[in-house]
This record gives structure tokens, sequence and C-alpha cells, in this order.
């Protein structure tokens, strides 16, 4: 792999970048007390309204345990809901709460700059 500088730092790889901005970006949430994939969850949830489970965890390419086990978290944590679909009472749908759209908006402006920052980064790989 080709290394990559930044911001002064030695030459990165593809891979050492990539753990970078994951650690920065997990840093950067930390105040507002999610994880990325709880974060990428509810940014998919703004977007998919009552999304059901499996088109959640097959768009954020997780598997069903690892969804299930990321939205019992924020189900606890009182971020979204779990509701029936309508069409098929079998489906078990994820919902967004109310105050919690204000929470995706805040995380959605923290990915806007790790875009911002990345960039930099990606003019230097060129």
């Amino acid at each position: 792999m080709r290394g990559v500088t930044h911001n002064g730092h030695e030459a990165l790889t593809l891979l050492e970048l990539v753990l970078r901005v994951e650690g920065e970006f997990r840093r950067s949430l930390e105040p507002i007390r999610v994880t990325p994939l709880q974060a990428g969850v509810l940014l998919y949830l703004q977007r998919h309204m009552d999304a059901r489970v499996t088109d959640a965890a097959a768009a954020l390419c997780l598997s069903l345990p690892t969804l299930s086990v990321v939205a019992k978290d924020l189900v606890r944590k009182r971020c979204i809901t779990k509701c029936y679909s309508a069409e098929d009472h079998r489906a078990v749908c994820l919902r967004l709460s109310r105050r919690d759209k204000a929470l995706a908006r805040r995380i959605k402006s923290h990915v806007q700059h790790v875009k911002s920052d990345l960039t930099p980064m990606k003019e230097a790989a060129s």
C-alpha cells in the first residue's frame, strides 16, 4: 500500500488512515455518548422512518445479531423505539424517537466535519 502524509505525520497506509479517522470520529462522538455504529444506525433511521430491522442490517452491512445488539442499546438509551410492521406483524421496525432527531442532526454535523478532514488526506493520496 502506498503511504499518505497528513498534517506533517509520517506516511500512512490506507488502513492506518481509515483507523485514524475512525478513532477521531469515535472520540468526537464521546460527548454525545454514542458509538460510530450507533451513530450509523441513527442516521439510517433518520432517512428511513420505520425501517425494518432486516432492511437496516442489509443497508449497513451488519449481521442481524449485531444490529439487534445495537438496537437494544439504543432502545435502552431511549434513542429509538421498536414496533411491529403494519403490513407484516412478524417484522420488527425501528423508529427514531422524537427527541433524538436532534441527536441525529448533531451526529450528521460530526460526519460533515470528518468528511472535511478527509478532503486534504484524499488530495495527498493522489
